[in-house]
């Protein structure tokens, strides 16, 4: 099943600072929504996880 991730960041420039997973994509979007962060997106992808493909090879 797949997860949706609510990033934040203060600024652009700045990066993502957190990252939120949730299961279902209407939780994230309601929670996108109430976000105060300046900078915020919903991925799939968590940005801030280590690629495991890479630790193996």
């Amino acid at each position: 099943m797949a997860k949706y991730y609510l990033c934040e960041a203060q600024s652009t420039n700045e990066g993502i600072s957190k990252v939120t997973p949730y299961e279902k994509p209407e939780e994230a979007l309601e929670a996108a929504s109430n976000n105060t962060a300046k900078v915020h997106f919903i991925s799939t992808v968590n940005p801030l996880a280590q690629d495991e493909e890479d630790e193996t090879e």
